[in-house]
């Protein structure tokens, strides 16, 4: 009776956790932005495998990998061990964004570092969870907590900050000791950024609202530093793209001066602008694609000097065959 007993509550138990696993599958936490980033400058070094400092080597920089989860971002530290072909990682500081109201920029960090190797700027991350000011969510019923969420980062090897793009409509810059620098929205913008995009040299970013339209931006770095930046809006940008359908991401291009932009969105269009142009612009210069039935997610561009020819990946699709799901490869040549 007892072996039946235990049988019976193994069941039940069994039962209970497949219920809950399958109430929590809507809670799991989705991830938008990975990055592999070489150089991560303001924060020290410690070496994870047996929490001890080289004293005599100086480390200016991290090699960390980046990823998002919710309305967090998270720096983790990876060495790689040649002789083992391994790769440890430990996570080193937990990057919360959340409401502009809430002081610093809406951000607050976590470093998951000893004491006695570094101290944490603001440890004040536990404040700021779900709390829930006195207006509407952004995702409505489906963000109940109301959290900014990430839904793109990137960090810009120009000049060393993070852009992270939110589901309140704000583009946050955000340092490598984890203070916002500055905050680039526009009034009365009251919709999510889905992407954004960074060109080489860290001084114009063009961000994607879910609306349809495009944002650039100029940046102004006082004192030859990052810790004061001022941004100007330099044009809103709409037409080639459906108005309410979502853009998926810009990027810049056209050689050494990237004075062409490319975007694209869940619509099945492929957009080519001026990536100079300013204030208010009705049209691209051109829709390279314009097909419903394939929505694009995902675009890459090479270019070549020596053919002064591109090279343009276009992915997306809705249905796939028995052959699996297209990526599209396009030659485009300068005249």
């Amino acid at each position: 009776k007892d072996d039946n007993k235990d049988d019976n509550d193994d069941q039940q138990n069994k039962k209970t956790n497949d219920n809950d696993v399958e109430e929590n599958k809507d809670d799991v936490s989705q991830i938008y932005a990975i990055q592999f980033i070489d150089e991560w400058e303001g924060l020290s070094s410690y070496t994870s495998f047996n929490r001890q400092q080289d004293k005599s080597t100086k480390n200016d920089s991290l090699s960390v990998l980046m990823t998002s989860s919710d309305d967090f971002i998270h720096l983790w530290q990876y060495i790689s061990n040649c002789e083992k072909q391994t790769m440890n990682l430990e996570k080193i500081m937990d990057i919360k964004f959340t409401h502009l109201e809430h002081g610093y920029g809406g951000v607050f960090v976590h470093l998951n570092i000893d004491s006695d190797t570094v101290a944490a700027p603001m440890s004040a991350i536990s404040q700021s969870t779900n709390i829930i000011p006195d207006k509407k969510a952004f995702g409505g019923d489906r963000n109940p907590d109301n959290l900014v969420y990430v839904f793109d980062a990137a960090q810009c090897p120009a000049n060393n900050l993070l852009g992270v793009a939110l589901s309140d409509g704000t583009l946050r810059l955000v340092n490598g000791r984890g203070v916002c620098v500055t905050i680039l929205q526009l009034p009365g913008c009251q919709s999510h950024l889905t992407s954004f995009s960074w060109d080489k040299t860290g001084s114009r970013l063009a961000s994607c609202v879910a609306t349809g339209h495009i944002i650039l931006w100029k940046l102004h770095f006082w004192d030859n530093g990052i810790d004061r930046v001022t941004p100007a809006c330099q044009a809103v940008m709409q037409g080639g793209h459906k108005l309410g359908k979502p853009l998926f991401g810009a990027k810049y291009f056209g050689g050494d001066d990237e004075n062409l932009l490319l975007s694209w969105s869940v619509d099945g269009s492929l957009c080519l602008w001026d990536s100079y142009c300013e204030g208010e612009v009705m049209a691209p210069m051109a829709t390279l694609i314009s097909n419903s039935s394939y929505p694009i997610y995902a675009v890459d561009v090479v270019e070549k000097e020596a053919s002064k020819s591109s090279h343009v990946a276009v992915g997306g699709g809705r249905d796939s065959s028995f052959l699996g799901v297209p990526v599209y490869l396009y030659d485009c040549t300068s005249s």
